[in-house]
């Protein structure tokens, strides 16, 4: 059902999935909740809007990264077709659950991944590695987004579907925000060296463009944390639910 777009009772499956080996009692009564929610809520669906999104670009930077990764480009594929059609933009909302695991104390992991005003892409997982902060968990999140962006802008590519600019990116996390749009900003923590310069190349090759999103309304929040009803129905309007 998530995976056909039930994206309301994503995080709560995506916890519960991880007890699948050795299920217990308790799990099993957070499944009846789960079908309790579903009883009320069986006509939920997902719009999928072509409609290019309003976005304010006065909330990214743009800056000269040369100094920093030289000149340094996106991977385009070589063998892909024409463009064709109308141009596209990518967005994505990104976002992550610090130490939200109680056993492992692992952070939560929640990407949505948008194509116009389409919903194409949606990721909650829970992350390999423990992280001692908020920052290193946002950044290790911010890869992870990276990552699908990448993938999804060459399958379009691969189609024929020109694509508008860099993906726009949204984190309500300002130190890392700081820290993709700022070349001068410097890293305190090495162990987070490697999602460092991999998502701030991708900034440098035009890839992606980064800025902040205030945490009420960070719509990759669905995908990370048990929210309340009135933060949920929020969200869940603005993904056209």
């Amino acid at each position: 059902m998530v995976e056909l777009g039930q994206i309301d009772i994503y995080m709560e499956v995506s916890m519960l999935a991880s007890h699948n080996v050795l299920p217990r009692e308790g799990h099993l009564e957070a499944v009846y909740h789960i079908f309790a929610y579903l009883k009320k809520h069986e006509n939920s669906k997902v719009v999928f809007d072509d409609a290019i999104p309003e976005i304010d670009e006065r909330k990214f930077t743009n800056v000269d990264w040369k100094d920093f990764y030289g000149d340094v480009k996106e991977a385009i594929p070589p063998n892909a077709p024409e463009p064709r059609g109308n141009y596209v933009h990518v967005s994505a909302f990104v976002d992550a659950a610090h130490a939200g695991h109680l056993v492992t104390r692992r952070s939560h992991t929640g990407v949505l991944i948008f194509v116009n005003k389409a919903l194409i892409t949606w990721y909650s997982k829970r992350q390999n590695t423990v992280e001692t902060s908020t920052f290193g968990s946002e950044f290790v999140a911010m890869r992870v987004g990276l990552e699908l962006v990448e993938a999804l802008r060459y399958k379009l590519r691969m189609f024929g579907v020109p694509i508008d600019g860099p993906a726009s990116v949204f984190c309500d996390n300002g130190s890392v925000v700081n820290n993709t749009t700022l070349p001068e900003s410097t890293l305190a923590k090495k162990h987070n060296a490697i999602c460092y310069h991999r998502v701030r190349e991708a900034v440098a090759s035009g890839t992606i463009q980064v800025a902040k999103e205030g945490t009420k309304t960070n719509l990759a929040d669905i995908c990370t944390k048990l929210l309340p009803t009135a933060v949920r129905k929020f969200l869940l309007q603005r993904i056209t639910y």
